[in-house]
């Protein structure tokens, strides 16, 4: 996809979850969510926060800032309007764009632009499910881009969610309907690829995607080897 692409499919993700929140009542903003510990309203504003700091990143990339935005703290009572306004904040940033983009500088580390702009796609369409899940839709899935950002991710996803295991070498396989991924724990530390006997699972695009962010039930190994987003 263009940036311009991954920017429209972030923009909606995010747009998407504001809509859908706008329509819930107080009572049901106090609904637990997939994320553990957090109602619909803490969900809420932890995606209004996190657009605004994300949106903030590609300001300071296009000043050749190089230090990330810092926490924000939000008092803004509609999470809705506030995360509207990030978004066109975030928008912004592309019609002032550079000619070339430097790396962006996100509070997780310096990333090339169209790598961080699949990050918010990831964080925006996977809390706009947990916001699906949370207010009772069952059979809720990904979008198309969701699905593309965090397969896409792959392998250094999982990486970067696994945990040490008190166990021999394993190859943790994931077989998804476009794309087979692998990680290895050494007995020491996890590493890209095969490399003991493997575990493996196949599985739906979107059941795989769900298994790498730990949303839904997951057999022991996984549970023990990947850290929930």
């Amino acid at each position: 996809m263009t940036l311009d692409d991954l920017l429209t499919a972030a923009s909606h993700e995010a747009l998407a979850f504001a809509d859908l929140l706008e329509s819930l009542d107080p009572a049901q903003r106090r609904s637990p969510t997939p994320c553990a510990g957090w109602t619909i309203d803490d969900l809420a504003d932890h995606v209004a926060v996190v657009s605004f700091r994300d949106a903030e990143s590609y300001h300071r990339a296009r000043a050749q800032i190089t230090t990330p935005p810092g926490e924000l703290t939000l008092a803004n009572p509609d999470l809705s309007a506030a995360i509207r306004l990030a978004i066109a904040h975030l928008q912004a940033a592309f019609d002032q764009a550079p000619s070339q983009w430097p790396v962006i500088p996100t509070p997780f580390g310096d990333f090339p632009v169209a790598a961080a702009l699949n990050s918010l796609i990831l964080e925006f369409g996977v809390h706009l499910d947990d916001l699906k899940v949370a207010t009772g839709e069952r059979h809720s899935t990904f979008s198309p881009a969701t699905i593309e950002a965090i397969l896409g991710f792959g392998e250094l996803f999982l990486l970067r969610q696994a945990q040490p295991l008190e166990s021999g070498p394993v190859t943790l396989r994931l077989n998804a309907s476009s794309k087979s991924m692998a990680i290895t724990w050494t007995g020491k530390n996890w590493a890209q690829g095969p490399g003991a006997e493997e575990h493996r699972i196949d599985g739906s695009d979107d059941a795989i995607a769900r298994l790498m962010l730990r949303r839904g039930e997951a057999d022991d190994l996984i549970g023990a080897a990947i850290r929930p987003l």
